[in-house]
């Protein structure tokens, strides 16, 4: 075919490329110029170009010249001389319109291995690092793509498919956020994992959770077998044959006896999702002195022909929402067919993933972790696992590029902190947006809690910052520092 892609942004560039690599002859087109995009997109609409991709840029009217094939990219608006062009010329017959449907064809052809995806709008990465974990222990050679390598992963994927690394390994554990989805609903996936659905990238969905929601689902259109968290059951209760899990301890000697610097003696936390709901899991897990487990039941799910009863235990370091999260990683190993002395095996190599509630050291004293919650449960996890400890929270910019609720993260951050540090700086779109510090202030209630403000998101000043605070002395070592 000859292509052309219509848009250089985030959802043109990975389908130019594998469009390219299959063997078209493909031209991407975008009224920016090269230097109007950010350095990295630049260096990979570059990057594309010496594979072989013509670049057309700086172009308000595509040329359509010699093309036979167009893919659109969502966000171009419909109502433009452009798209009426296009639409026009499809009407004739003298464009064929490229479908996500048909770059999703096009990706599965070009993998060629068993994969397992994982998608959610909270524990994506921290399930996918599980899941190759086990595998890797479990003697495969794993192909796993996250958003560590990555903040666009249909790029990430697709960098790996351009490079043979299918062909290189046994396995591919893959994380699948909502726009992936978008391009690869058709992947076929050997066990699909489906952590959550909470409130999240609602702009980009006309406010619609339910919309939200069916994106998300959209992860079982191709997958032979459903893993999904309990707080998934009221948005996919209709769909047959999932496999739940969940952590189904009502309640718990905390985790917290694993958190470095921890002296609390008695401390305890209820799961998020009720009992009640919790019975009707295939999968529970539960954590008692250092050992995560997990009983599961899996008689008469189809596509599972071992592992239909039994319970696994492994000694585990990480702790919070990294348990819930290999609960699943585990119950997918499960259902993929995996053994139980190669998932156990895996859980206790497993040390968590740079990053998420990573421990990054004592500071005089200060015992301080990094986590990149992003959502209000987010915050909620991981808050609540410090419930006797004076705490300094370093919060950056919210919003990335979706806009989200400040005003509540200031009332959720304000239950626990001591002292509320607030960054304007948006990391995602490189620009301070300094009304987002009013905005969360705004939900903080308690007129004791210090609140203050850094110019830019950098953990180095941030921590200078805080050491030279100048009601730092009220607060006794023990303290812990969050930062996201």
């Amino acid at each position: 075919m000859n292509c052309v892609v219509v848009g250089a942004g985030n959802a043109g560039r990975p389908v130019a490329r594998i469009l390219n690599h299959v063997g078209n002859n493909v031209r991407i087109t975008d009224s920016k110029n090269l230097k109007e995009f950010p350095e990295k997109v630049q260096e990979t609409l570059i990057k594309m170009e010496k594979e072989g991709v013509n670049l057309q840029l700086g172009l308000e009217t595509p040329d359509f010249s010699g093309v036979d094939s167009v893919y659109v990219s969502p966000v171009i608006p419909k109502k433009t001389p452009v798209m009426e062009k296009i639409t026009s010329n499809i009407e004739n017959n003298e464009l064929k319109l490229i479908s996500n449907e048909d770059v999703s064809d096009i990706i599965n052809d070009q993998i060629g291995i068993d994969i397992i995806g994982t998608t959610g709008t909270v524990g994506k990465t921290s399930t996918t690092h599980a899941i190759s974990e086990i595998f890797k222990n479990a003697g495969y050679n794993v192909w796993m793509c996250s958003s560590r390598m990555g903040n666009l992963l249909s790029e990430t994927i697709i960098d790996g498919i351009v490079k043979g690394l299918p062909q290189e390994n046994d396995i591919a554990v893959l994380e699948i956020p909502h726009g992936t989805l978008g391009i690869m609903f058709k992947v076929h996936l050997k066990v699909a994992v489906l952590t959550n659905i909470y409130i999240d990238h609602l702009d980009e969905f006309e406010d619609s959770m339910e919309k939200y929601a069916a994106r998300k689902r959209m992860i079982s259109c191709s997958s032979d077998l459903l893993v999904a968290g309990a707080p998934c059951r009221k948005y996919i209760d209709d769909l047959k044959d999932t496999v739940f899990y969940c952590f189904n301890e009502p309640e718990f000697t905390s985790e917290i006896s694993n958190v470095q610097g921890s002296n609390s003696d008695n401390t305890s936390k209820k799961s998020e999702t009720p009992e009640y709901e919790n019975s009707k899991c295939q999968v529970s897990g539960y954590f008692e002195n250092g050992t995560l487990g997990l009983k599961y039941n899996l008689e008469g799910v189809p596509h599972v022909s071992c592992n239909e009863s039994g319970e696994i235990k492994a000694p585990f370091k990480p702790f919070g929402y990294y348990l819930e999260n290999s609960i699943g990683a585990a119950t997918a190993a499960l259902c993929y067919g995996l053994d139980e002395k190669s998932i156990e095996k895996g859980l206790s190599k497993f040390n968590g993933v740079p990053g998420r509630l990573e421990y990054v050291g004592d500071y005089k004293g200060r015992d301080v972790y990094l986590d990149p919650s992003h959502v209000i449960e987010g915050f909620i996890k991981t808050l609540s696992l410090f419930p006797d400890r004076n705490l300094i929270v370093l919060v950056e910019n919210f919003d990335t590029a979706n806009s989200r609720d400040k005003q509540k993260l200031g009332e959720v951050v304000a239950r626990y902190a001591n002292v509320m540090i607030c960054s304007a700086y948006n990391e995602t779109m490189d620009r301070l947006e300094r009304h987002i510090i009013p905005e969360t202030f705004k939900g903080v209630k308690d007129p004791n809690i210090l609140k203050t403000v850094i110019p830019k998101d950098t953990y180095f000043y941030i921590l200078t910052y805080v050491s030279w605070i100048k009601s730092w002395y009220l607060f006794p070592k023990n303290i812990n520092i969050i930062c996201w």
